[in-house]
């Protein structure tokens, strides 16, 4: 494949258990037509067989649809629905332990947060949430918490830094009452 058509891209890599700080390792792979998961893939599977990343869907069945959280030139992206660029720089959603490189621990949420501008602007609709927690437990990076207003909770976008936005959208998707509204912001 020429050159010209190939991704430059630098991946993460840190093993808490072997390594003392933080790496990264640039590769080159094909990219289009390409996700950020299938280049991960290809990179496992042609150039180091010991990167590590989580996915869950396998491209679009339901196992743990939502496990393959990134960040994909520092916004958050779920692997499996961003597409891949040129130059990409992928890291580990900042928000959980690291296990291995991009693999992160979706149990443990880091102590310290690096907050970031948010991508996007999520709007709940409050008058057609009916609290139902879809949005809750279907999120796959926790944005989401149910407040009361009244003699009723609604859904309440409470840690935007984290929402893997366009990319996910699996809370708007679920919303039985299309109460959510995910935009791009800027």
């Amino acid at each position: 494949m020429p050159r010209d058509e190939l991704a430059q891209v630098k991946v993460f890599r840190f093993d808490p258990k072997a390594d003392k700080k933080p790496r990264y390792e640039t590769y080159q792979t094909p990219y289009q037509e390409y996700t950020v998961l299938d280049v991960l893939q290809y990179i496992l599977e042609h150039q180091d067989p010991s990167l590590s990343f989580r996915f869950g869907c396998a491209g679009g069945g339901y196992q743990r649809c939502g496990a393959c959280p990134v960040l994909v030139n520092g916004k958050p992206a779920l692997s499996c629905k961003k597409l891949a660029e040129k130059e990409m720089t992928i890291e580990p959603h900042p928000k959980f332990e690291v296990i291995k490189d991009l693999a992160v621990d979706l149990d443990v949420k880091r102590e310290k947060i690096d907050k970031r501008k948010p991508a996007v602007e999520i709007v709940v609709d409050a008058q057609s949430c009916t609290g139902c927690r879809d949005c809750v437990i279907i999120c796959p990076v926790g944005v989401y918490e149910m407040r009361k207003t009244g003699r009723r909770a609604i859904a309440f976008p409470a840690d935007i830094e984290s929402c893997c936005g366009l990319t996910c959208r699996q809370c708007a998707v679920f919303c039985r009452e299309n109460a959510i509204t995910i935009t791009a912001k800027g």
